[in-house]
């Protein structure tokens, strides 16, 4: 399992970076190939089958994300909107779980639409640092909690998270922090790997809300596209909770960008 884990992020490791170095538009057809997935992952694990409804949310936030640069106003409040719309087709069909279906559009569009704003307005370094946060957490949490063990910290939730991998996680965040200050030229390495650390802290926020979901729904993975890891969800959870958090506070405090 170990090892196919491994090569599966080895093989699929360099696709994102590489959408990320080149920019427009493959970062935005990597975002449209992801929210595909997500709208049919999303569908099947609720619903248990395959509907137009899950195609709405795949064509709606790809309309998003390369709307955002000629009308960002759209961009940001058609995911909204569609939410609720959606929920308003699936009550008619007096679908089970219907409230959480419809959720699906804004958890699946909002984090795409936000990392692709990210890069548009803050650069590639920035949106490299925090997805690379992201991933330094979920590394260094599941190598920890495999390695230490110890106390759990949500077992109805999350039987195999422990403190002893939120912490381990931890300290691989701050240090992917350190690395993308050295590189970029920054002087405060101490407050780069305090808002690493806590960035990936909160991370694993998306992960438990994840777990909660499938849990609720009796499932054990979200899918199964990436062999080792599961699907799209399961890979990106974590990712999906802070990309819209941290671009709202962006936005609002540009000054925050250190890495401006």
């Amino acid at each position: 399992m170990l090892k196919q884990r491994v090569l599966s992020a080895l093989l699929l490791l360099p696709l994102p970076v590489l959408a990320l170095y080149y920019g427009t538009p493959w970062f935005e057809l990597l975002c449209a190939a992801a929210l595909t997935a997500m709208g049919a992952e999303w569908e099947n694990l609720v619903l248990k089958r395959f509907t137009v409804s899950g195609m709405l949310i795949a064509v709606t936030g790809v309309a998003c994300v390369f709307m955002l640069d000629d009308a960002p106003e759209i961009a940001w409040t058609l995911p909204a909107v569609m939410t609720v719309a959606l929920y308003a087709v699936v009550k008619k069909q007096n679908t089970e779980h219907q409230k959480l279906f419809a959720f699906g559009m804004a958890y699946s569009v909002y984090p795409m639409v936000s990392l692709a704003y990210m890069l548009s307005n803050f650069g590639f370094v920035c949106t490299l640092w925090l997805i690379g946060t992201v991933w330094a957490m979920d590394t260094g949490a599941y190598v920890f909690g495999k390695t230490i063990g110890g106390p759990k910290m949500c077992p109805k939730i999350s039987p195999k998270k422990t403190w002893a991998g939120l912490f381990g996680g931890m300290l691989t965040s701050a240090l992917w922090g350190l690395a993308c200050a050295k590189c970029d030229g920054l002087t405060d390495f101490g407050f780069v790997m305090g808002v690493s650390a806590v960035l990936g802290a909160a991370s694993q926020g998306g992960d438990l809300f994840e777990s909660w979901i499938k849990r609720y729904l009796g499932v054990k993975d979200s899918g199964n596209l990436i062999p080792g890891h599961g699907g799209i969800f399961d890979r990106t959870d974590a990712l999906l909770a802070v990309a819209p958090i941290v671009v709202l506070i962006l936005a609002l405090f540009p000054t925050l960008d250190f890495w401006g």
